[in-house]
């Protein structure tokens, strides 16, 4: 089961910010709208289906899901530009502040929409894709006790550690490693428990399963471990 975790929204700079003005632009056209009321049918379907994917990119995000609806969220973004444009165009035009507002409102809402077809659609090696990430805050608090220090995750200590064990992962050496994940910052390995894994931030690590606070991960020069999955994100 996914938990909903808005820590890893709040750690994403560029994806928030486009959230909030995303938000604001919807706002603007939702007020305007209510305004000038029902003679503007093809504005409200867009109001509605904005709602659908501010809230379905949300939920993306914070359940580490994005991997799996990549492509539907595009297709969704694809759609919902198609329809900004009409609409821009039909209320634009028209000579008053009501319809202006409206327009304006929509026109928020298209650039973080072509901002989110690179965010969501670019590839992890990708220029745009690295920059982006190049911006990804740590997370205030630790994985199962780590302690974070100049930007790189430590280890657990040896009490919290031992509690932890009881639900670690088991490190299968010929376990199949279906997904893949992303470091968003470095954690460093308690040098008591040989099973974790240190890596640095943005790299990418091979997993076995996502579920639990640990996962069994295998770095690019075939090292296997296990690593805190709140420090990961599945691409």
């Amino acid at each position: 089961m996914a938990f909903i975790d808005v820590s890893l929204i709040l750690a994403q700079p560029f994806y928030l910010c486009s959230l909030i003005l995303f938000g604001i632009g919807w706002f603007i056209t939702f007020i305007a709208a209510c305004s000038i009321g029902s003679g503007i049918h093809l504005v409200w379907v867009e109001i509605f289906y904005n709602l659908f994917i501010l809230l379905g990119t949300s939920l993306a995000v914070a359940t580490q899901a994005v991997h799996n609806y990549r492509l539907v969220i595009l297709t969704f973004i694809g759609g919902s530009l198609s329809l900004l444009f009409v609409c821009i165009e039909s209320t634009i035009n028209v000579k008053f502040a009501k319809f202006s507002a409206a327009g304006a409102g929509l026109i928020f809402q298209s650039l973080v929409l072509i901002f989110w077809v690179f965010y969501f659609g670019a590839e992890e090696e990708s220029l745009a894709k690295r920059t982006i990430n190049g911006f990804t805050i740590p997370l205030g608090h630790g994985a199962a006790g780590a302690v974070v220090s100049n930007g790189v995750v430590h280890g657990a200590s040896a009490d919290q550690h031992a509690q932890e064990n009881m639900t670690s992962v088991n490190v299968a050496p010929a376990a199949d490693y279906a997904y893949k994940a992303r470091a968003l910052y470095s954690y460093e390995a308690n040098p008591e428990d040989s099973n974790e894994l240190s890596f640095v931030k943005s790299e990418v690590l091979d997993i076995v399963d996502n579920k639990g606070k640990w996962w069994q991960a295998r770095k690019q020069d075939g090292t296997i471990g296990i690593a805190p999955s709140n420090y990961l994100q599945l691409i």
